[in-house]
């Protein structure tokens, strides 16, 4: 099959009159045919040019396919015997059948007939038979072949816009959406390149799974399309049967459908496995334009050569304006957008809901916060999101850690004016996010902390689930901490890795091929943590068994150290809300259990319960029995005099 031409268009939206004249024009031949039938002679038709001003479906039809004359009639006439009652029965008296049942045209009836007629019109590479214009059966010799006309075909001799049934699940149409200038001037960019190829290859590059910019690589594919006169056919990748013989038998249905509608293809590959066996031998097959969403590795490209591939660049197309805010929340939506990746149609609906307040700081924070909420995106699905209300002051860590922890929020404010506007950004592409360790033993604070900060930051937060995550499956693992990257940097999230050793583990030697690709995982883990531009904590109380390249790519390793004594007064006294009702409790004798802050808080909480339940207020006693149920899980023996038992 040829490349379509740009003028082929074998649907009815030429209008009514243009309808009624191919009717008629079809009309015409079946009664020059039957006649002719009826007086056993050949005969010439009328002329395939139709009438000025007119043309026929069936002459664009043979343009778009390349039919001989003979080919042209012979399709013709087995439309014929569908669609005119006299001829069908014309040619069943020919044949000896019976018009009633079904009715297929001989080819010697054919060949006596029509003008011109040549033996290789129905041969399996000829144009009728390769692209399935017509159903052929041979089991009784190819001289006595029967032939039909595929109903596809027969909707488009007759101008209705139709589609391939057979194709419903792998290929649809699409038009394009509102286009603005960015997308036009790119769309007839690649339309003059590619217009003037044979068998053009486009590939619309654009940055992994960012929704917006594959949006506008599949609104420019089908702009470029319509500039070069031709339809879009959406091809789901996806759908193709992996059995070569059936990819063979999608590539022909849709061959023709794209001779017939005048089209090029669209295609997107999987994110993960590119464009797959079966989509490279359809494309291997047809020779209409091809626009792929996404590059094609060069192994893929040695498999098509006889494409020629052009590469584009395509970016996210830009989202609404902020010049319609007050000037006083323009410079908070900037930041906004700086850490958050949203949609266009996103951004919009978050910029109108706050456009009708007055500038101020309750006008920006609305926007953080519909912008924040807004790009979560299909995180949700892939991790924990923890909500917390704890803040700095709900800490009780040393003045050096309080440090740090401030500047972690410091350096997520400061991000854009030191990585941008300074120039460091610029300088090295690579660790432009930040990572932070947190070590320290159980309960000392490491993850009301990533909270704290997440919630200073004004930051969703959330825990990976490392049972979700890593897989025994070799690359699975990578594929999912991708997927987990990928939707987070997309949300602008702060990541917390609970109890990290488990996963970023040092690299053993390797014995095996197990031991081979667990440190593949963990040198692909050192590479994403790098190079992810928000914030991710790892928290361990098992720093020793962290691999050292971890440490050195930590941008912060905040040491949690046991709560002393006075840090335990302090935690003891904020462990009970102010509404608890609570005895005089004697904090400084409680502080001299070695407990940690999460211990505290589970003694407290269980001492509340407790004293619920006798209908008291939380006093020493139940204080008591939680700190025995508490040393006991820790297996450590509870001290004795239990702390405040004289009081």
């Amino acid at each position: 099959m040829n490349r379509p031409e740009s003028t082929l268009r074998l649907r009815s939206d030429s209008g009514p009159e243009w309808a009624a004249r191919n009717q008629a024009w079809l009309a015409a031949r079946c009664v020059v045919w039957r006649e002719c039938i009826d007086a056993g002679t050949a005969t010439t038709c009328p002329s395939l040019d139709g009438t000025a001003g007119f043309e026929p479906a069936a002459a664009q039809l043979a343009r778009s396919f390349s039919l001989s004359p003979f080919e042209t009639d012979l399709l013709l006439l087995c439309a014929g015997i569908e669609l005119d009652t006299g001829l069908r029965a014309a040619v069943a008296r020919a044949q000896g059948e019976d018009a009633s049942g079904p009715l297929a045209v001989g080819y010697p009836l054919a060949l006596a007939l029509l003008p011109g007629a040549h033996w290789d019109a129905i041969a399996p590479g000829s144009p009728l038979r390769g692209a399935a214009l017509l159903e052929v059966d041979t089991r009784a010799g190819l001289a006595q072949a029967r032939l039909r006309l595929a109903e596809r075909v027969l909707h488009a001799v007759t101008g209705v816009d139709a589609f391939d049934e057979r194709l419903a699940c792998v290929a649809r149409v699409i038009e394009p959406g509102p286009a603005d200038a960015h997308e036009l001037a790119l769309a007839q960019r690649i339309a003059a390149q590619a217009g003037v190829q044979t068998g053009p290859l486009v590939m619309l590059a654009h940055a992994a799974h960012d929704a917006g910019a594959r949006r506008t690589a599949r609104q420019v594919a089908v702009l470029a399309l319509q500039a070069m006169g031709l339809a879009a056919l959406w091809v789901d990748t996806s759908a193709l049967p992996e059995d070569p013989r059936e990819t063979a038998a999608v590539a022909r249905h849709l061959g023709r459908e794209v001779g017939l509608r005048g089209a090029g293809l669209v295609l997107a590959p999987e994110a993960e496995r590119g464009l797959g066996a079966a989509a490279l031998r359809l494309l291997a097959a047809l020779d209409a334009p091809v626009l792929v969403l996404g590059n094609l590795a060069a192994l893929a490209l040695a498999d098509l050569p006889g494409r020629t591939p052009l590469r584009f660049a395509v970016q996210a197309a830009p989202g609404a304006s902020l010049a319609d805010l007050p000037a006083a929340l323009q410079g908070g939506a900037a930041r906004a957008l700086q850490q958050f990746r949203v949609e266009p149609a996103v951004l919009e609906q978050a910029l109108a809901s706050v456009a009708g307040l007055d500038a101020g700081q309750d006008g920006e924070q609305q926007l953080w916060s519909a912008l924040r909420e807004a790009a979560r995106g299909g995180l949700d699905a892939l991790a924990q999101r923890i909500t917390s209300r704890a803040g700095f002051d709900d800490l009780v860590v040393p003045p050096f850690v309080a440090s740090q922890l401030a500047q972690i929020v410091s350096q997520l404010r400061h991000r854009s004016l030191v990585h941008d506007d300074w120039g460091f950004g610029a300088r090295d592409a690579r660790g432009l996010g930040i990572s932070a360790l947190f070590c320290g033993e159980s309960g000392t604070g490491k993850t009301l902390a990533a909270e704290a900060i997440a919630n200073e930051a004004g930051l969703d937060l959330y825990r990976v689930d490392l049972s979700a995550t890593v897989s025994k499956y070799i690359g699975e693992t990578e594929k999912n901490l991708a997927r987990l990257f990928d939707a987070a940097e997309r949300s602008g999230a702060v990541l917390l890795f609970d109890e990290a050793d488990a996963l970023f583990g040092q690299r053993s030697e390797v014995r095996d091929s197990h031991d081979r690709y667990a440190n593949i995982e963990v040198a692909y883990l050192l590479q994403r943590i790098e190079t992810y531009r928000g914030l991710a904590i790892l928290t361990t109380n098992m720093k020793a068994s962290l691999d050292r390249a971890f440490l050195r790519r930590m941008r912060f390793v905040v040491q949690f150290p046991f709560p002393d004594l006075a840090a335990r007064v302090q935690l003891w006294r904020r462990a009970f809300p102010r509404q608890a009702r609570v005895d005089a409790l004697d904090f400084d004798a409680l502080a001299r259990a070695s407990l940690a802050g999460g211990n505290i808080r589970s003694v407290a909480l269980n001492a509340a319960f407790a004293a619920a339940a006798r209908g008291s207020a939380i006093d020493h006693a139940a204080l008591a029995d939680g700190l025995r149920s508490e040393f006991a899980k820790l297996d450590r023996s509870a001290p004795s005099p239990m702390p405040g038992a004289s009081s």
